[in-house]
């Protein structure tokens, strides 16, 4: 997969990556990477590569798969309970991070031949579901978006998305295809150095939670000689910063793509183009090159491509199973048409999504009941609202907080006296919902 993406007429001293500490990876360095990593890691094995944004994770992914492992991309910042609790589930059978190997057990097979990389899609819940993806899924996904962006050899976005986080791999293997040179930084907006790397960066891509900060941080004053190109995914971006930021990029010349996309899609299935999109904030836009839209009898919105994963691994058997979703995806977005576009309307199923991460409601309640607390859980794209009729609210955050990596701004606990229910008795989660922004304003 990797080696499709890299182009056949990149030189071969060109910069693939660059990081924080100046590290460099050249293109010419993918063959060697794979005679390496075979001696380093033998046999095929399930490896977990526990990820940052740097040329050493970059050396590891792209050597691992040139050498035939399965990889399981994974944050370093995963707590050590998570980690053992996902080794053991999935029987890993090598551990790498920053480079240093640990063999753990003897190949044991049962891995799918088309299987290549497992992404987490639990988001900050720490659940260990693994959507599985051969290379050919990823490539193809990863060559669309070059094509819709028009991609080419000058690019230099700034990576600052985790590798491991499907959006973040994305950028990654778009730029790979057209032999750019991605900046990998593992410094956060509220950091100087930040900056510093993003003045040397042709285009920036993150989720609302990201764009919200960088217009808070004064984007538009920012001295970014080279910038061309924003691009947002990972949530519903608020109209009114949606605006601010379609008005500086044209004001500045750059452009700027909203788009929408799934980890189960590879991610990437829809753009909403810079040059349509004032009076469609609302929308998702229409499908990618390769991907195929439609919306089912209930309104679901359905999506066909080459780069639909191989399907769910909930334990180490599952990753022996091959293709089990066959191009097609439904994705839980309900949707309507608006003119060429899509625009989502709700979801079928009780998710969210904070800083781009998705977030099971009714897995937070799950894990917060384990620790004695009677709570429901509502909320919008990076904004979840923890509801008790618990008085003491400061041990519901202060659990919260322990059991998750939720952001502090984006959690908001609340005591409610009476709990809104249908006739049938079932909790109502969409008065609960109104309630609780209600209460909000």
């Amino acid at each position: 997969m990797l080696a499709a993406l890299a182009p056949d007429l990149v030189d071969a001293e060109a910069v693939l990556a660059e990081d924080d500490a100046g590290e460099q990876m050249r293109y010419g360095a993918l063959e060697e990477l794979k005679s390496t990593w075979s001696a380093l890691v033998p046999g095929r094995r399930l490896v977990a590569l526990f990820c940052s944004n740097t040329t050493a994770t970059l050396r590891a992914y792209i050597g691992l798969h040139a050498a035939g492992h399965v990889i399981v991309l994974l944050s370093a910042k995963m707590a050590a309970q998570s980690r053992t609790a996902l080794i053991k589930r999935y029987s890993v059978e090598a551990v790498v991070e920053e480079g240093a190997v640990s063999l753990l057990q003897e190949p044991a097979g049962g891995l799918h031949h088309d299987l290549a990389v497992c992404l987490p899609t639990s988001g900050s819940t720490g659940s260990p579901k693994l959507a599985q993806f051969s290379a050919r899924q990823l490539a193809a996904n990863g060559l669309s978006i070059a094509q819709y962006l028009a991609l080419d050899h000058t690019e230099v976005p700034l990576a600052h998305l985790p590798i491991e986080y499907s959006f973040g791999l994305s950028v990654l293997h778009s730029h790979m295809a057209v032999g750019a040179k991605v900046l990998l930084t593992n410094h956060s907006i509220m950091q100087k150095p930040f900056w510093s790397r993003l003045a040397d960066a042709t285009s920036i891509s993150g989720v609302p939670f990201h764009f919200e900060m960088l217009l808070r941080m004064r984007l538009g004053r920012a001295d970014l000689p080279h910038m061309r190109m924003l691009t947002q995914a990972g949530g519903k971006l608020a109209a009114k910063d949606a605006q601010t930021l379609h008005d500086l990029a044209r004001a500045k010349g750059w452009a700027f793509h909203i788009m929408y996309g799934q980890t189960e899609a590879g991610p990437r299935i829809s753009w909403l183009p810079f040059d349509e999109m004032e009076q469609n904030f609302d929308c998702i836009g229409r499908p990618i090159p390769g991907v195929e839209m439609d919306l089912a009898d209930d309104g679901e919105l359905v999506v066909r491509s080459a780069s639909i994963m191989l399907g769910y691994a909930d334990h180490r058997a599952d990753l022996a199973l091959g293709d089990r979703m066959h191009g097609v995806l439904r994705t839980g977005d309900l949707a309507e048409r608006k003119g060429p576009f899509y625009r989502i309307t709700g979801r079928q199923s009780r998710f969210i999504k904070l800083q781009g991460n998705r977030v099971g409601l009714a897995e937070v309640e799950a894990r917060l009941s384990g620790q004695g607390f009677v709570v429901y859980c509502v909320g919008r794209d990076d904004q979840l609202f923890i509801l008790t009729q618990d008085a003491d609210t400061g041990a519901v955050r202060e659990a919260a907080t322990r059991l998750f990596s939720f952001p502090a701004r984006s959690m908001d606990v609340r005591y409610i006296p009476d709990i809104p229910r249908r006739d049938n008795g079932k909790v109502d989660y969409a008065a609960l919902l109104a309630l609780a922004e209600e209460q909000e304003c």
